[in-house]
């Protein structure tokens, strides 16, 4: 009897142990594939798509979000209404959410959670009165950790008004100018003492209102005047302009027949260039100018990438061109009163005229061809397949072009003759995994020949989304291998202490029945 309940016992440790060392395992290889499993997830290629989410005909959220983000609608209680993955740009109309008695809809949530995007709708307890919040542009309201625009709160009648106000987030260079209330349609009040003021109604319609602030001086900049003064460098004079901080101006066009208008600076060295940046302050703008023949020469081996400079440079060829042909006289040798362009020159016979012949020999009149757009230069101009500017060159007449590609194989070869406009397919010069940066030229001769050839320039493509995920899937790796080590040592450590039990149970279940058979032996 004695046997028995050792062997029960011993097959329950044997058991247990065995379930134990199961239930491990298996946890352990659910953690590994979970891991890697996100590993995949961090590494996947990441694009773009917009997401319009509107309620009610406003549009609550309008933003850029990876693809195969997970959109998931939910009611107030959780539970998931809608769920879709964006897979392109996508535009939402949401419901009206289901409320209970006694329950309003103040604002939605939206909340980004790794791969997920959760729209849930915040509701409130209905109270005795209903007051209204939102904001203009220049800045959200803030609740509950969520930036909304637009949000309404439920209060009981002397609710003083400063209790319920909603946190404000401005946005960059953007500062609070006050809460203020509506009074009707184009009047506004400014709330001056909140403290006093209480909700006696539903009527409250409040808004907190922002105002523009790019030089930080706590002034707003529809109120602070600044001059821009001009400095063109020719005979071209203008006048001050008066305008206020963070207003755009409208810059002068200037034109000069021998030269090249290279844009705008802001210090007279010409080291920083204005490009319709934002007025902070009162300032002068320099005007650089660039020779014609100098930008024209330069352009024969580095590609012009501004548009209006090029455009600049074609129009003064041109007109160069026309003044030169209009300053030609036919040539006419034999007063025909050819205009041709043909040159008409007398030849001599090669031999002496046979005696007997009337006249002292024959004259043969012989055409040579005359062009004169030899010596003159000419404008091409590149485009992408989108009829996107790329860039230009001036080149002589008659001299070869060819295109080559990131790998070094020619694409297209062209003779300038006049001025030419030549459309790419951009992605047939470079590799799939390439970013193209732009073009630049080389000159080689070939025998006598002296070719230009345009080649793409390239760095290898390298998305900052894509570092970040790659960063953290290493991360990830780390953290998998580290936590399967511990895995695996705590399996080990299980194991052998499933060993040491299951032997200690074996020894005490042999030394029981030994001991069991020699009593039988001595009663025996």
């Amino acid at each position: 009897m004695s046997s028995n309940k050792m062997w029960k016992k011993s097959k329950l440790v044997l058991l247990s142990s065995a379930l134990a060392f199961s239930l491990t395992y298996s946890a352990t290889n659910f953690v590994a594939l979970a891991a890697d499993e996100t590993s995949y997830t961090a590494t996947a290629n990441i694009t773009q798509n917009y997401l319009k989410v509107k309620f009610e005909n406003k549009v609550l959220y309008h933003e850029q979000v990876p693809t195969k983000t997970i959109i998931q609608v939910l009611t107030a209680g959780g539970e998931v209404l809608q769920s879709e993955v964006l897979s392109s740009d996508t535009e939402m109309e949401l419901d009206a959410p289901k409320i209970g008695k006694g329950r309003m809809l103040s604002y939605w949530q939206i909340e980004h959670q790794k791969d997920k995007i959760i729209i849930k709708p915040y509701l409130l307890e209905e109270k005795e009165l209903s007051v209204r919040f939102y904001t203009t542009d220049g800045g959200q309201l803030l609740e509950n950790n969520a930036q909304i625009k637009e949000i309404v709160k439920s209060v009981n009648k002397g609710t003083n008004l400063k209790d319920v106000l909603p946190e404000v987030n401005p946005k960059k260079h953007y500062k609070l100018s006050g809460w203020f209330k509506a009074v009707n349609e184009k009047g506004e009040e400014k709330l001056k003492n909140i403290d006093d003021i209480k909700i006696t109604d539903s009527k409250g319609v409040y808004y907190a209102k922002f105002y523009p602030d790019f030089n930080d001086n706590d002034i707003d900049d529809s109120t602070e005047e600044i001059t821009v003064k001009f400095v063109t460098n020719s005979k071209d004079r203008f006048k001050d302009v008066k305008t206020n901080v963070g207003d755009p101006i409208e810059l002068p066009i200037l034109k000069n027949k021998n030269s090249v208008f290279i844009g705008w600076y802001t210090d007279e060295k010409f080291q920083n260039e204005y490009k319709n940046d934002v007025l902070t302050e009162s300032l002068t703008l320099y005007v650089k100018w660039e020779k014609a023949d100098k930008v024209i020469a330069d352009a024969k081996k580095n590609p012009i990438t501004d548009k209006d400079i090029s455009d600049q440079v074609e129009k003064i060829l041109n007109e160069r061109l026309n003044e030169f042909n209009a300053n030609q006289k036919p040539s006419n040798v034999s007063g025909s009163g050819n205009d041709t362009g043909l040159i008409v020159q007398p030849k001599q016979p090669s031999q002496p005229p046979v005696e007997g012949n009337i006249g002292t020999g024959f004259k043969e009149k012989v055409y040579v061809f005359k062009n004169e757009n030899i010596g003159q230069m000419f404008m091409v101009k590149f485009f992408d397949e989108d009829e996107g500017f790329l860039f230009s060159l001036t080149l002589p007449y008659g001299k070869t072009l060819k295109t080559y590609d990131e790998n070094g194989k020619m694409h297209d070869e062209y003779s300038i003759r006049q001025d030419t406009t030549i459309t790419i397919n951009t992605q047939k010069y470079i590799n799939s995994e390439s970013v193209l940066l732009g073009f630049d030229t080389r000159e080689v001769r070939v025998n006598s020949t002296q070719i230009t050839e345009v080649f793409p320039e390239v760095k290898i493509a390298v998305d900052n989304s894509q570092i970040a995920y790659e960063k953290r899937a290493q991360e990830m790796e780390v953290k998998d291998q580290a936590f399967k080590k511990k895995m695996t040592i705590a399996s080990s450590l299980v194991v052998l202490f499933v060993v040491i039990i299951v032997g200690f149970g074996i020894y005490l279940f042999r030394s029981k029945r030994r001991k069991s058979q020699e009593e039988h032996v001595l009663n025996v």
